[in-house]
Protein backbone atom coordinates (compact mmCIF):
# COMPACT_ATOMS: atom_id res chain seq x y z
CA UNK A 1 0.00 0.00 0.00
CA UNK A 2 1.30 3.25 -0.75
CA UNK A 3 0.29 6.26 1.38
CA UNK A 4 0.86 9.98 0.38
CA UNK A 5 1.88 11.99 3.43
CA UNK A 6 3.80 15.63 3.73
CA UNK A 7 6.61 16.05 5.89
CA UNK A 8 8.63 18.92 6.50
CA UNK A 9 12.76 17.94 6.69
CA UNK A 10 14.04 20.41 9.19
CA UNK A 11 17.54 20.67 10.31
CA UNK A 12 18.76 17.64 11.62
CA UNK A 13 20.41 17.65 15.30
CA UNK A 14 22.95 14.93 14.34
CA UNK A 15 26.67 14.66 15.13
CA UNK A 16 27.74 17.20 12.59
CA UNK A 17 24.90 19.45 14.45
CA UNK A 18 26.22 22.47 16.75
CA UNK A 19 23.60 21.27 19.65
CA UNK A 20 24.14 18.15 19.31
CA UNK A 21 27.62 18.23 18.73
CA UNK A 22 27.71 20.09 22.49
CA UNK A 23 25.47 16.94 23.90
CA UNK A 24 27.75 14.36 22.58
CA UNK A 25 31.04 16.37 23.84
CA UNK A 26 29.06 16.41 27.41
CA UNK A 27 28.40 12.77 27.35
CA UNK A 28 32.12 12.08 26.28
CA UNK A 29 32.87 13.87 29.26
CA UNK A 30 31.21 12.13 31.59
CA UNK A 31 32.10 8.81 30.50
CA UNK A 32 35.60 10.24 31.09
CA UNK A 33 35.95 10.76 34.59
CA UNK A 34 33.87 7.35 35.58
CA UNK A 35 37.01 5.67 35.90
CA UNK A 36 37.77 8.19 38.51
CA UNK A 37 34.85 6.62 41.20
CA UNK A 38 35.05 3.67 42.39
CA UNK A 39 33.62 0.72 40.91
CA UNK A 40 31.90 0.23 44.22
CA UNK A 41 29.26 2.97 43.31
CA UNK A 42 27.78 1.24 40.44
CA UNK A 43 24.66 3.58 41.03
CA UNK A 44 26.31 6.83 40.43
CA UNK A 45 28.72 4.93 37.21
CA UNK A 46 25.32 3.46 35.70
CA UNK A 47 23.16 6.58 36.31
CA UNK A 48 25.58 9.10 34.70
CA UNK A 49 25.85 6.42 31.65
CA UNK A 50 21.95 6.84 30.88
CA UNK A 51 21.33 10.13 32.12
CA UNK A 52 24.24 11.67 30.01
CA UNK A 53 23.47 9.29 26.87
CA UNK A 54 19.25 10.18 27.03
CA UNK A 55 20.06 13.81 26.87
CA UNK A 56 21.22 13.21 23.60
CA UNK A 57 18.57 10.77 22.13
CA UNK A 58 15.81 13.10 23.71
CA UNK A 59 17.33 16.28 21.60
CA UNK A 60 17.41 13.68 18.48
CA UNK A 61 14.21 12.23 19.03
CA UNK A 62 12.64 15.60 19.42
CA UNK A 63 14.03 16.99 16.41
CA UNK A 64 12.36 14.15 14.75
CA UNK A 65 8.94 14.36 16.00
CA UNK A 66 6.11 15.74 13.21
CA UNK A 67 4.59 17.18 16.21
CA UNK A 68 5.60 20.34 17.87
CA UNK A 69 3.99 18.73 21.47
CA UNK A 70 5.86 15.87 21.29
CA UNK A 71 9.29 17.87 20.33
CA UNK A 72 8.92 20.04 23.31
CA UNK A 73 8.20 16.92 25.57
CA UNK A 74 11.17 15.28 24.66
CA UNK A 75 13.28 18.15 24.79
CA UNK A 76 11.61 18.69 28.18
CA UNK A 77 12.68 15.13 28.96
CA UNK A 78 15.98 16.20 28.34
CA UNK A 79 16.19 18.92 30.48
CA UNK A 80 15.23 16.58 33.50
CA UNK A 81 17.67 14.38 32.06
CA UNK A 82 20.67 17.44 32.80
CA UNK A 83 19.43 17.67 36.50
CA UNK A 84 19.85 14.26 36.88
CA UNK A 85 23.23 14.39 35.69
CA UNK A 86 23.87 17.55 37.78
CA UNK A 87 22.85 15.78 40.81
CA UNK A 88 24.84 12.76 40.33
CA UNK A 89 28.09 14.94 39.63
CA UNK A 90 27.33 16.55 42.66
CA UNK A 91 27.43 13.34 44.28
CA UNK A 92 30.42 12.51 43.19
CA UNK A 93 32.31 15.82 43.88
CA UNK A 94 30.66 15.77 47.41
CA UNK A 95 32.36 12.30 47.85
CA UNK A 96 35.57 13.46 46.79
CA UNK A 97 35.70 11.07 43.39
CA UNK A 98 35.60 13.86 41.25
CA UNK A 99 38.76 17.17 41.48
CA UNK A 100 36.43 20.32 41.24
CA UNK A 101 38.08 21.61 38.15
CA UNK A 102 36.11 18.68 35.95
CA UNK A 103 33.32 19.27 38.22
CA UNK A 104 33.02 22.74 37.63
CA UNK A 105 33.45 22.20 34.00
CA UNK A 106 31.10 19.63 33.21
CA UNK A 107 28.70 21.56 35.08
CA UNK A 108 28.93 24.56 32.85
CA UNK A 109 28.75 22.24 29.90
CA UNK A 110 25.28 20.91 31.41
CA UNK A 111 23.65 24.21 32.16
CA UNK A 112 24.79 25.89 28.86
CA UNK A 113 23.15 22.91 27.22
CA UNK A 114 19.93 23.19 29.16
CA UNK A 115 19.81 26.69 28.15
CA UNK A 116 20.25 25.86 24.62
CA UNK A 117 16.87 23.26 25.37
CA UNK A 118 14.77 26.18 27.26
CA UNK A 119 15.27 28.68 23.74
CA UNK A 120 14.20 25.85 21.93
CA UNK A 121 11.36 25.23 24.16
CA UNK A 122 10.66 28.83 23.97
CA UNK A 123 10.67 28.85 20.27
CA UNK A 124 8.13 26.32 20.50
CA UNK A 125 5.66 27.50 22.61
CA UNK A 126 3.33 29.52 20.21
CA UNK A 127 2.28 26.56 18.34
CA UNK A 128 1.10 24.70 21.37
CA UNK A 129 -2.12 25.87 22.49
CA UNK A 130 -3.02 26.93 18.48
CA UNK A 131 -5.08 23.22 17.07
CA UNK A 132 -4.05 24.81 13.66
CA UNK A 133 -0.27 24.81 14.89
CA UNK A 134 -0.41 21.94 16.42
CA UNK A 135 1.85 19.89 13.60
CA UNK A 136 4.59 21.27 11.85
CA UNK A 137 4.31 23.19 8.58
CA UNK A 138 4.88 21.13 5.27
CA UNK A 139 7.14 21.72 2.13
CA UNK A 140 8.37 18.23 1.16
CA UNK A 141 5.90 15.49 0.19
CA UNK A 142 6.97 11.92 -0.12
CA UNK A 143 5.47 8.62 -1.35
CA UNK A 144 5.95 5.90 0.83
CA UNK A 145 6.01 2.14 -0.06
CA UNK A 146 5.10 0.60 3.53
CA UNK A 147 5.77 -2.86 3.09
CA UNK A 148 9.02 -2.10 1.02
CA UNK A 149 9.73 0.33 4.51
CA UNK A 150 8.68 -2.94 6.45
CA UNK A 151 11.13 -4.69 5.23
CA UNK A 152 13.73 -2.39 5.44
CA UNK A 153 13.41 -1.82 8.87
CA UNK A 154 13.20 -5.46 9.38
CA UNK A 155 16.89 -6.01 7.98
CA UNK A 156 17.95 -2.57 9.65
CA UNK A 157 16.72 -4.33 13.05
CA UNK A 158 18.96 -7.15 12.72
CA UNK A 159 22.15 -5.08 11.97
CA UNK A 160 21.61 -3.44 14.53
CA UNK A 161 21.03 -6.65 17.23
CA UNK A 162 24.41 -7.52 15.48
CA UNK A 163 25.80 -4.73 16.59
CA UNK A 164 24.43 -4.55 19.76
CA UNK A 165 26.23 -7.88 20.51
CA UNK A 166 29.83 -6.67 19.71
CA UNK A 167 29.17 -3.95 22.67
CA UNK A 168 31.66 -3.76 25.81
CA UNK A 169 29.81 -5.09 28.57
CA UNK A 170 30.04 -2.12 30.33
CA UNK A 171 26.90 -1.07 28.18
CA UNK A 172 25.21 -3.55 28.54
CA UNK A 173 22.00 -1.45 30.35
CA UNK A 174 22.44 1.35 28.42
CA UNK A 175 23.12 2.04 25.18
CA UNK A 176 22.76 -1.97 24.28
CA UNK A 177 19.04 -1.92 25.96
CA UNK A 178 18.25 2.04 24.31
CA UNK A 179 19.29 0.31 20.69
CA UNK A 180 17.58 -2.34 21.03
CA UNK A 181 14.60 -0.89 22.36
CA UNK A 182 14.25 1.98 19.82
CA UNK A 183 14.61 -0.15 16.87
CA UNK A 184 12.34 -2.65 17.95
CA UNK A 185 10.03 0.02 18.08
CA UNK A 186 10.52 1.10 14.94
CA UNK A 187 9.71 -1.88 13.20
CA UNK A 188 6.99 -2.76 15.34
CA UNK A 189 4.90 0.63 14.90
CA UNK A 190 5.51 0.50 11.04
CA UNK A 191 3.73 -3.11 11.29
CA UNK A 192 1.40 -1.66 13.58
CA UNK A 193 1.07 1.17 10.77
CA UNK A 194 -0.75 -1.55 8.12
CA UNK A 195 -4.00 -1.89 10.50
CA UNK A 196 -4.28 2.44 10.72
CA UNK A 197 -7.36 3.31 8.22
CA UNK A 198 -7.09 7.56 9.01
CA UNK A 199 -4.72 9.23 7.35
CA UNK A 200 -4.46 11.32 11.03
CA UNK A 201 -3.62 7.95 12.46
CA UNK A 202 -1.08 6.69 10.13
CA UNK A 203 0.57 10.28 10.68
CA UNK A 204 0.88 9.58 13.68
CA UNK A 205 2.64 6.34 13.67
CA UNK A 206 4.95 6.99 11.13
CA UNK A 207 6.30 10.25 13.79
CA UNK A 208 6.20 7.11 16.31
CA UNK A 209 8.70 5.26 13.86
CA UNK A 210 11.06 8.45 13.00
CA UNK A 211 11.17 9.48 17.05
CA UNK A 212 12.66 5.88 17.30
CA UNK A 213 14.79 5.95 13.98
CA UNK A 214 16.12 9.38 15.54
CA UNK A 215 16.95 7.80 18.62
CA UNK A 216 18.79 4.90 17.08
CA UNK A 217 20.93 7.01 14.87
CA UNK A 218 21.54 9.19 18.21
CA UNK A 219 23.08 6.35 19.89
CA UNK A 220 24.93 5.24 16.97
CA UNK A 221 26.48 8.55 17.32
CA UNK A 222 27.16 7.72 20.41
CA UNK A 223 28.71 4.38 19.52
CA UNK A 224 31.16 5.57 16.81
CA UNK A 225 32.39 8.30 18.84
CA UNK A 226 33.44 5.89 21.79
CA UNK A 227 34.92 3.50 19.12
CA UNK A 228 32.87 0.67 19.52
CA UNK A 229 32.28 0.67 15.72
CA UNK A 230 34.40 1.92 12.84
CA UNK A 231 33.67 5.06 11.18
CA UNK A 232 32.84 2.70 7.73
CA UNK A 233 30.15 0.44 10.10
CA UNK A 234 28.61 3.56 10.97
CA UNK A 235 28.77 5.17 7.85
CA UNK A 236 26.89 2.15 6.54
CA UNK A 237 24.12 1.84 9.55
CA UNK A 238 23.76 5.76 9.63
CA UNK A 239 23.09 5.92 5.78
CA UNK A 240 20.31 2.69 5.95
CA UNK A 241 18.44 4.90 8.82
CA UNK A 242 18.72 7.81 6.23
CA UNK A 243 17.11 5.65 3.45
CA UNK A 244 14.17 4.41 5.73
CA UNK A 245 13.35 8.04 7.12
CA UNK A 246 13.10 8.93 3.65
Amino acid sequence: MNYRIEVRFKEEIRIEGKRGKKALIFRKEVYKILSLIPSSEKFIKNELRKASSSVIANLAEGNGSYYYGRECEHFDIGLCMLAKCQSLLDLAFLQGFIKEENYKRLLESSKEIARILRALMKRLERFLDDPVESYKDCTNVNSINLEATIERAKEFQKAIYQLVRMLPEEEKENVCDQLRRAVSSLYETLIKSKEVISDGRFQQKLNYSIGSLSEVRSFLDISVMENYLTRNEYLTLDAEAGEIQK
